[in-house]
């Protein structure tokens, strides 16, 4: 979710043959570099989906083991840090119960949202039970962490280098 261009999800379709990944991204724009990355290497366990969080199909519903987001902004940071039922009540039904969401989380208060914290995080898991969500962790991310996400936002941010993130995870308990 927030997938950006695609670089997490054509990883773990590279790596994990028997995952079927699925990136989306409200913009269509770094997502078609992704896409076309996909049919060069011949992917066909990765598949790309030009959506906001908000509007997610209902053909994709209670399908995903795991959801990951690596580094959102805009109103996809603002609704995964509020809790909003428009953002976390649609990644929340992608979910089988057991499943995990990922977040990883960097945010300033100069990016409008102020800084989130471990702390932060689990503040506000409250608003997740309503969807089924249980926090399991709320830590800050190693460097590890960031690199493993692949994410070319979180390099342009400067993520551990000049700002830190949090990585929460959340499971699917039954409803």
């Amino acid at each position: 979710m927030g997938a950006g261009d695609g670089g997490y999800v054509l990883h773990r379709a590279r790596t994990e043959p028997r995952t079927f990944a699925i990136a989306i991204d409200a913009s269509p724009d770094a997502l078609a570099r992704g896409a076309w990355s996909a049919k060069r290497a011949h992917l066909a366990n990765a598949a790309f989906l030009v959506e906001g969080a908000e509007r997610l199909p209902p053909e994709l519903a209670c399908l995903a083991d795991e959801v990951t987001v690596h580094f959102p902004w805009g109103s996809l940071l603002r609704g995964l840090l509020d809790g909003a039922s428009a953002v976390v009540g649609s990644v929340a039904g992608l979910m089988k119960n057991g499943a995990e969401l990922r977040l990883l989380v960097s945010s300033a208060v100069r990016d409008g949202f102020g800084e989130v914290t471990p702390s932060v995080i689990t503040s506000r898991c409250a608003n997740y039970v309503q969807y089924g969500l249980r926090l399991v962790d709320a830590r800050w991310a190693s460097s590890e962490v960031v690199r493993d996400s692949r994410s070319a936002w979180a390099k342009r941010l400067g993520v551990r280098r000049t700002r830190p993130a949090v990585i929460a995870r959340y499971r699917r308990d039954a409803t």
